[in-house]
């Protein structure tokens, strides 16, 4: 009797519990939906909406620890061993959620308090009231970053909890979570060079490379046009716009690099210095190639394709350029430019007027931002950083050490794991580029104790034939890849340049010729380094060439199919390619002697096995 009575409390008091629990879990699950609702508002600049989703997440978040605090879910059932573990992980939760409201309140007040046009602060170009807040809002984002670390660190229990849903709820907030940390630590590098930049003190030309992806180059593509922000005592203006064919001849010249030079219309100058993919490398070659071209000393490079312009336009609106009496939109702003650059008859003098007087007019706006536009420009930036359409480099080691582990640097990463880059460049004064994609696919497969990469690209030029902008794609192909790799077949056409002039890379190279309406395929076979996969746990970091989000890349390891992401230039990639237990013990010193008859035989001092004694591969 006592038994069956013990039962039956012990049943009671356990549904009970997973009553609470689940009416815990679903405060959890609301909460955690207008915290998302929330980061949405405050990345569109509503701050008022942030604020009410954000006082909605701390109700929720109270109820669910109201539930977690009650009999029987109270602290002695969390110190039972196991039973307790559900129960512990919704209250850590819970700390976890209120630590993010206390960072999206941070994250709200930094919002409201940057100055906009609707103030007098920016009017007439007098940027002091940006050096003022944006001084003040770093200060805040470090509250909100410390937030946000320690909600990561009331995650790291819950995201194993015994209760599935809770596990599964934590693991998703612990993803927001480190999204979150990423973008303010974003936020905190953009607010510190804007900071050093409004100084009343400082004084600080950037030169500003505009290049145009449909004439495809390393960083971007091809810098038609040129311009200087001059930054002065709090001020800034648009210095010049101009086109590079109007600088004159460099003095004294700069030796071209070698691929590029039987390509050079005369000498090599700015038009042509973005040749290295590591931008930190042609933003220094950029700067001492503008000098030597007249332009006087620089203290920074920008680069900005023509998709980042147009991600501006359409952020700000139709904007109405002088001289042109239809607007200019970002839908079809490819197509405008090179209409009006290229093909209009008769031809504006000067041919590139109509950038000229553009760029006069986006810079412009951007200086004296309504208020309404802010969190469009914001997030048209955004999306231009993550692509590779923007830029910077800075001659000043501090302002560049701000920006260097960025997406803003355009820096190549480390290759000490297996790294993939493919640099294209269109060394013809074509626009080609307009129809030209690739289709990559790259493979990593084990072979006894080998790495072996298989690289395929397809190049396919879709347009049309067209003098001038289509007669036929004249490429130049780059692949960047581990130091230590070895091309193991070099196939007509292409070359192991050894290593890369920028970075601890070995380039592999290929000549393109895809003529209209017809593809090339080019393949490249080569042996990895050991270092890429450290015990059998391997990792690829691929970065995609800037202008270049029209490519399909895809990556196959082991049994992970990954395809990128074309709003990002990086994606990674890793997977276990340590032989599965049977190939191991196959490979065994042991076994091996017993397939080979003869238990003294050597096997050498790695104890790998004789590749016709096993088989290859896993």
């Amino acid at each position: 009797m006592t038994l069956t009575l013990t039962t039956v409390v012990t049943g009671v008091l356990g549904l009970w519990a997973v009553t609470q629990l689940s009416s815990a879990r679903h405060h959890l699950e609301i909460a955690k939906i207008s915290l998302s609702t929330a980061r949405t508002s405050l990345a569109e600049g509503d701050g008022s909406g942030a604020r009410k989703e954000l006082d909605r997440a701390a109700r929720e978040l109270a109820a669910a620890r109201g539930q977690a605090d009650k009999f029987p879910l109270g602290r002695p059932f969390r110190a039972v061993p196991l039973l307790g573990s559900p129960s512990k992980a919704i209250v850590d939760v819970t700390r976890a959620g209120v630590e993010v409201v206390a960072a999206g309140m941070t994250l709200a007040e930094v919002s409201a308090s940057l100055p906009t046009s609707a103030t007098a602060s920016l009017n007439g170009h007098d940027l002091a009231g940006l050096h003022a807040s944006a001084t003040e809002a770093a200060a805040d984002l470090a509250l909100a970053e410390r937030h946000l670390r320690a909600a990561g660190r009331f995650l790291r229990g819950p995201s194993g909890a015994a209760l599935p849903p809770v596990s599964r709820l934590a693991s998703k907030l612990a993803s927001e979570v480190k999204r979150g940390r990423q973008e303010v630590a974003g936020a905190r590098r953009g607010l510190g060079v804007i900071a050093s930049l409004t100084a009343s003190g400082r004084e600080t030309r950037l030169l500003l490379l505009s290049q145009d992806s449909l004439e495809l180059r390393p960083t971007g593509g091809y810098v038609g046009s040129y311009g200087v922000l001059h930054f002065s005592a709090g001020n800034v203006t648009l210095e010049r716009y101009d086109a590079t064919e109007n600088l004159p001849e460099p003095q004294p010249r700069l030796e071209p690099p070698r691929d590029l030079e039987p390509w050079l219309p005369r000498w090599w100058g700015l038009s042509n210095v973005n040749w290295w993919p590591d931008f930190p490398t042609t933003g220094q070659t950029a700067r001492e190639m503008f000098k030597r071209q007249g332009g006087g000393d620089v203290d920074g490079v920008v680069a900005i394709t023509e998709l980042a312009i147009a991600r501006l336009v359409g952020a700000m609106g139709p904007l109405q350029v002088p001289g042109y009496p239809e607007p200019v939109v970002e839908e079809g702003f490819e197509r405008r430019s090179l209409y009006e650059v290229e093909l209009k008859r008769p031809l504006d003098e000067p041919r590139k007027k109509f950038l000229i007087e553009l760029a006069n007019v986006v810079f412009g706006r951007l200086f004296d931002l309504p208020a309404g536009e802010f969190a469009g420009v914001a997030r048209a930036v955004d999306a231009s950083v993550g692509a590779g359409d923007i830029q910077i480099w800075f001659a000043d080691p501090a302002l560049q050490g701000v920006v260097q582990h960025s997406a803003w640097s355009g820096r190549l990463p480390a290759a000490d794991r297996d790294f993939l880059m493919l640099v294209d460049a269109n060394l013809s004064a074509s626009k080609a580029n307009l129809g030209v994609t690739k289709e990559v696919t790259y493979r990593v497969r084990r072979d006894g104790g080998d790495l072996l990469a298989h690289l395929e690209v397809v190049v396919r030029n879709e347009a049309a034939p067209e003098e001038n902008l289509n007669p036929y794609y004249n490429g130049f192909l780059r692949v960047y890849v581990p130091r230590r790799s070895q091309l193991l077949t070099a196939r007509p056409g292409q070359r192991d340049d050894g290593r890369a002039d920028d970075g601890s890379y070995r380039v592999f190279s290929q000549a393109l010729d895809v003529h209209p309406r017809a593809e090339q395929r080019v393949v490249f076979d080569y042996l990895l380094p050991d270092s890429v996969a450290p015990d059998g746990r391997y990792r690829l970091n691929w970065i995609r060439q800037a202008g270049t989000a029209r490519d399909s890349l895809t990556a196959v390891v082991g049994r992970r199919i990954r395809q990128a992401d074309p709003t990002q230039r990086s994606f990674v990639v890793s997977a276990d390619l340590r032989p599965n237990p049977i190939v191991r013990f196959l490979r065994s010193r042991w076994i091996v002697r017993r397939l080979a008859g003869d238990a003294g035989a050597d096997v050498g001092s790695s104890g790998a096995p004789p590749a016709s004694v096993v088989p290859s591969g896993t």
